[in-house]
């Protein structure tokens, strides 16, 4: 007895597995659509305003690119630090304006290099 003489006897089956894997791939659209997972596409592409801590000049940058340039600094991160400012002659015065979004990028990221080892 084949798949097919089975299905033709138990349509049930059929009907089964065919809302299973539509289930399946609804579940995988929507998890995959996420853009506010941190490592997401639409989230690392957003532009963010950045200021110096100094000076109070602002600028944007992509995300991503902020992040990395936290991320390669050594050891773990100082939140009253930032990134290399223009407008400060490269001192670390650069962070994002918006602080609860700050404290939790460097969080995470303190978090990663932590788990990693390099921190």
């Amino acid at each position: 007895m084949g798949a097919r003489d089975i299905l033709k006897s138990k349509p049930w089956i059929g009907w089964a597995f065919s809302l299973l894997f539509l289930g399946l791939a609804l579940l995988m659209y929507v998890r995959g659509s996420g853009g506010n997972a941190p490592d997401s596409l639409e989230r690392r592409s957003q532009m963010v305003t950045i200021r110096c801590t100094e000076t109070g000049n602002e600028w944007q940058m992509n995300r991503g690119q902020f992040e990395r340039l936290l991320m390669t600094q050594s050891g773990m991160l100082d939140p009253a630090l930032g990134i290399p400012s223009e407008f400060a002659e490269g001192r670390l015065t650069g962070v994002l304006v918006d602080k609860d979004d700050w404290e939790e990028t460097v969080g995470r990221i303190n978090a990663m290099k932590k788990a990693y080892g390099g921190g």
